[in-house]
């Protein structure tokens, strides 16, 4: 009786030892990221000044304070602070490719691009399929207009400004 006991203890201790050694060696978990709290009908396009990049592996953001649509002044919070939006793009391969890097977009750079907003109304958004725009250094754009707009800026990789507003798709006959 104990030998067929002692086979019950030798399997059991087996069976906890494949256990922890499959947890221990199996890959971590990858973080999925959800594009959830993003509203993706629409766009809202901005105007603004670099604060920072910060080029994640899983993808690159962008920190800009958004300029007022006279594109005079920089937008501000209720207590009067720059108000800072936080764009996420695509990952930091594709970013290099497109030659969006930190040294490309210094801060205080003034760029454009679309934004799908979030949904909770925090200033942070994704860029979606939207141009990506930065003006030529010491210039703005008029009034109302985008960097797009302004002779001698640059376009970096593909895309153009979305529309302000609801996405539109484009008609396909």
């Amino acid at each position: 009786m104990q030998r067929g006991s002692s086979k019950g203890s030798a399997r059991r201790a087996a069976a906890l030892i494949a256990i922890s050694c499959v947890v221990l060696l199996a890959s971590p978990a990858r973080a999925h990221h959800s594009y959830a709290m993003y509203d993706g009908s629409i766009y809202k396009v901005f105007t603004g000044v670099m604060v920072r990049v910060v080029p994640n592996a899983a993808h690159f953001e962008m920190h800009f304070v958004p300029l007022n649509e006279e594109r005079t002044a920089l937008v501000r919070d209720e207590k009067g602070e720059p108000l800072v939006w936080v764009v996420q793009m695509e990952s930091a391969a594709q970013a290099f490719e497109h030659g969006i890097t930190r040294e490309s977009f210094p801060q205080g750079a003034v760029i454009s691009m679309g934004v799908h907003p979030r949904r909770d109304g925090k200033p942070a958004g994704d860029r979606g399929d939207s141009g990506l725009f930065q003006c030529p250094k010491g210039k703005v754009p008029a009034a109302g207009k985008h960097c797009d707009s302004v002779e001698g800026s640059q376009s970096f990789g593909p895309g153009v400004l979305p529309p302000d507003g609801p996405v539109t798709k484009a008609k396909t006959e």
